[in-house]
């Protein structure tokens, strides 16, 4: 790959730098989120913005300030045209600039150019301003991603998507009868196609195709276009059709290979416990930073010499994960995403020594050789404090030492344990079971829950969102064979029965599904329902051949354990005998493709691979783990393909995260 998404990032950045100058700038929460990962707020400012502020209609700038720059990344239409007028005319500008991140193309209608659409904008804008002689300007910008390491990013404009499954048919078709009056029965995911959905979600699944194209013609490649799954397929339709990508794809000679995937697929390696790198370890234990998707917040309040006596109320800004500057491109966070857990966390504290030691500080090397404690990471990083210009020389290894220790120290941390451990009888149980004469994985986690239900709640090990968690660990692995009817109704009514019982005290996750009025009647529906979102989680992969299990059933040296979705899809591609992919399709693109792919005796070729071309983008629609990330690092050294390898998702993935995007968010009529 000629470029890096960071380079790509900062060519973006490099043009809105050039448009922010005097300027008020009002961001949304994606465009503030992608601001982040690539820098911070300083990009704008020592670009000469005066100001940086939230995209809301309760803002205005003062009448000294004549320059208004809106960033968004929604359509210039709804309540985002609302928003913008709302602060134009409650302020003095000028000038004014909006920048979206959504290609014109994709609101226009088919009697106008998307030329013409922006003037009839610039035109409404100007109105707003309320003298037709000032300067209006809206031009897109295809900031599509925000790279976290090197060979890995982040897109948070998409962030809140997840793929659909079974329990979601009925809605779409129920929606969309009532909307054309159609009777045409969907009666699998498979027969959803993009007209069927509401427009929101068309629209989304359309912007992602759009950012997609942006980010590969920025690496100036034509892409072969692979998809598993049906979310995903549909997005690859749609990338196929897209004519600013059909052009593309005409004029670029330089080959890439996009392999969309399905998240629901392989929600296992998602909700496990079973932790194996450092950031996974970090994103599932400390709070997320307020306002972001993906980065955490890290306490640093101990580096400073502020004395505070009220905790709630800090008076300095929370450290994170992300880069704090723009000026290189950002490693720091490499050795949490590819090294094992014990190994990252002892070459962050070997770092934070070497950074000490440069400095000249007084270094206590006591503990054990090998081993790495919370207080050992805290006792150096303390030599730091107050020294401000050496903590803005080490800010990021700081921040990452720092939230290591947090994470450490974590009374969830303590209380792992547990879960990894039924996690793994469970694992053993899924593989064993053969038919009701031997134990079941539900009969299992009953048993083991209810030892953990019966002890008073602060002497718990597991929380009811650990219970929740380990019982969709258990479908998502077992593919709906962990026990018979009885035994689920059994589990199920042990589930409404615990939540009852702990209706005063109960955890985030689950105060979301049941609400703060509980009953027994309704609670009894509301855990059907979740139930039935079980049943399609198990059944995800049953349309597949090569991908239908994660299981991996170990040997005489080896136990059982989940192999995930991503490593059993690379390791496939990059196999030398180059066995047929059958469950990842090709979306071909005209009749070249379709010659290639379907008459290989005539062209001299067989059907295309993705590890035909130089470069090789996964990218995983709801989100990607970096335990992940690292499996595919594993693979690709070991095999050493004749590609690169490039991963992507919407969002980094956690067990909050994804089991909100299962039990709780609407993810067909979701508000953009």
């Amino acid at each position: 790959m000629q470029k890096s998404v960071w380079e790509l990032t900062s060519e973006w950045w490099n043009e809105v730098r050039l448009k922010v100058n005097h300027g008020v700038v009002y961001m949304d929460s994606s465009m503030a989120e992608l601001l982040h990962w690539s820098g911070g707020v300083d990009i704008l400012l020592s670009s000469g913005a005066v100001d940086v502020r939230e995209f809301s209609s309760f803002e205005s700038a003062q009448g000294s300030q004549k320059k208004g720059v809106f960033m968004t990344s929604s359509p210039l239409s709804g309540v985002t045209l609302d928003i913008i007028r709302d602060v134009v005319t409650q302020s003095h500008f000028q000038y004014v600039i909006v920048m979206t991140t959504v290609s014109p193309q994709l609101y226009t209608s088919a009697q106008s150019s998307s030329d013409k659409a922006l003037e009839e904008l610039e035109e409404q804008v100007l109105e707003w301003m309320g003298n037709m002689n000032y300067t209006a300007e809206i031009t897109h910008i295809p900031l599509f991603g925000a790279e976290v390491c090197p060979g890995l990013f982040i897109s948070p404009a998409f962030s809140h998507l997840f793929p659909l499954l079974s329990t979601d048919l009925n809605q779409i078709a129920y929606q969309y009868r009532s909307a054309t009056k159609d009777s045409k029965p969907l009666e699998e995911l498979k027969d959803v196609e993009m007209h069927h959905l509401p427009e929101k979600l068309q629209f989304e699944l359309k912007s992602l195709a759009s950012g997609l194209h942006a980010l590969l013609q920025c690496i100036d490649v034509r892409e072969d276009v692979y998809f598993i799954g049906n979310t995903s397929r549909l997005v690859a339709t749609e990338l196929d059709v897209y004519p600013p990508a059909r052009a593309r794809r005409k004029t670029v000679q330089n080959r890439a290979s996009l392999v969309l995937i399905d998240r629901s697929l392989d929600l296992a390696t998602c909700v496990t416990h079973q932790l194996d790198t450092l950031l996974d370890k970090l994103l599932n234990t400390l709070p997320a930073l307020p306002g972001h998707q993906t980065d955490r917040l890290v306490d640093v309040h101990s580096l400073t010499n502020v004395i505070c006596t009220n905790q709630f109320a800090r008076v300095i800004l929370p450290g994170s994960l992300s880069p704090t500057s723009c000026s290189s491109q950002p490693t720091h966070l490499l050795p949490l995403v590819h090294k094992k857990l014990k190994e990252a966390i002892l070459d962050v504290n070997r770092k934070l020594v070497e950074a000490a030691s440069a400095e000249k500080l007084p270094i206590n090397l006591s503990g054990r050789p090998g081993r790495v404690t919370a207080d050992q990471l805290e006792s150096t990083a303390s030599l730091f404090k107050g020294k401000y210009p050496l903590i803005m020389k080490h800010l990021d290894l700081l921040q990452v030492s720092m939230a290591t220790s947090q994470a450490l120290k974590h009374p969830s941390s303590s209380k792992n344990d547990t879960a990894v451990l039924i996690e793994k009888n469970l694992t053993q149980t899924i593989a064993d079971y053969v038919d009701d004469t031997t134990p079941s994985a539900i009969a299992l986690l009953s048993k083991l829950i209810l030892k953990e239900m019966t002890k008073p709640a602060n002497e718990r090990n597991l929380t009811l969102d650990d219970v929740l968690c380990l019982i969709t660990y258990m479908y998502a692995v077992s593919d709906g064979e962990c026990g018979d009817e009885e035994e689920e109704k059994t589990l199920r009514e042990q589930f409404v029965k615990w939540i009852l019982d702990d209706t005063d005290n109960l955890p985030p996750l689950v105060r979301q599904i049941v609400g703060d009025t509980v009953n027994s009647s309704i609670l009894a529906d509301l855990i059907e329902r979740l139930w039935e979102k079980l049943d399609a989680v198990a059944t995800a992969r049953s349309d597949l051949q090569q991908f239908r299990s994660v299981l991996d059933p170990g040997d005489d040296m080896t136990p059982t354990s989940v192999k995930s979705l991503a490593r059993q899809i690379l390791e496939k591609i990059v196999d030398p005998s180059k066995p047929d992919l059958s469950d990842i399709e090709c979306k071909s693109g005209g009749l070249k493709d379709l010659l290639k792919s379907g008459f290989g005796f005539f062209k001299g070729s067989g059907k295309p691979r993705p590890g035909d071309t130089p470069l090789l983008l996964l990218f995983f629609i709801g989100g990607v783990t970096a335990g992940e990330v690292k499996q595919i690092k594993e693979v690709v050294d070991k095999a050493k393909p004749q590609f690169e390898v490039l991963v992507g998702a919407t969002r980094l993935s956690n067990k909050d995260t994804t089991l909100e995007s299962l039990f709780v968010a609407d993810n067909i009529n979701f508000n953009s």
